[in-house]
């Protein structure tokens, strides 16, 4: 998911791209709960009946299915933000702050949409500047990094910045 954030002058913008999140924690711990309290059930009920392994089995996909919903929770709360303005392009990755910095003139950033040589593989958007780069929107869809690679290219690629401030 890519939100854009102009200044009203439209010479300073953000991107902040993070992955679609269809769950949230509180939606995440509620069904966890139901699936726990039933799978646990179950076991229980087996080991009243003196199938008493059920109940370890079940108590396994338990622990093993909330480390699955924890994981894949703190992985949908990562963040990129990419700042195009007049002199620089900024990008940060993290999660609550950023843990990653990487910074080029804009003059010299390029955007590039690379395909796989693979037909399956996605599509990888970076930005490069003197042999470095850095790429942003793993998580994104195909159609969504086409979409961004192209605002990025028009956004970084602007000659009029200093004409249009004055």
């Amino acid at each position: 998911m890519v939100e854009r954030v102009c200044d009203p002058s439209g010479f300073d913008c953000h991107w902040v791209i993070r992955p679609n999140q269809s769950l949230s924690w509180r939606s995440a711990v509620r069904i966890y709960t139901v699936i726990a309290l039933c799978c646990l059930g179950i076991g229980l009920a087996f080991a009243l009946h003196g199938y008493w392994p059920v109940l370890l089995i079940a108590a396994f996909e338990v622990i093993v299915l909330g480390i699955a919903f924890y994981l894949c929770l703190w992985r949908s709360q990562i963040r990129e933000v990419v700042t195009v303005n007049a002199e620089v392009v900024i990008v940060e990755k993290g999660r609550h702050q950023p843990l990653e910095h990487w910074e080029c003139p804009r003059a010299w950033a390029r955007v590039a949409l690379g395909h796989s040589s693979i037909a399956w593989y996605p599509m990888r958007l970076t930005i490069a500047f003197q042999g470095r780069q850095v790429e942003i929107g793993r998580f994104l869809s195909d159609e969504e990094r086409s979409v961004l690679a192209d605002e990025l290219q028009q956004m970084i690629g602007k000659s009029d910045w200093y004409q249009d401030a004055g």
